[in-house]
């Protein structure tokens, strides 16, 4: 059971870093209104965002095995 939770858990990181990693792309096409002071800004709140899942999916290992000894 704890699997399928870790599972979902996981998927759901990684589609939130699929989206915003899509969204850096897009930036320039959506918000064509912005300056770069402001585009900078949006795409760093991107980058930010898929570096957090990056950094959520390598701990994710240790708190299987954390939940597991308990």
């Amino acid at each position: 059971m704890l699997h399928l939770v870790l599972a979902v858990i996981v998927i759901g990181i990684v589609w939130f870093a699929w989206i915003n990693f899509k969204e850096i792309g897009l930036i320039r096409t959506k918000h064509a209104d912005l300056n770069d002071d402001e585009r900078r800004v949006l795409q760093m709140r991107h980058i930010n965002r898929v570096i957090l899942c990056m950094i959520l999916l390598a701990i994710m290992p240790w708190i299987f095995i954390l939940t597991k000894e308990q």
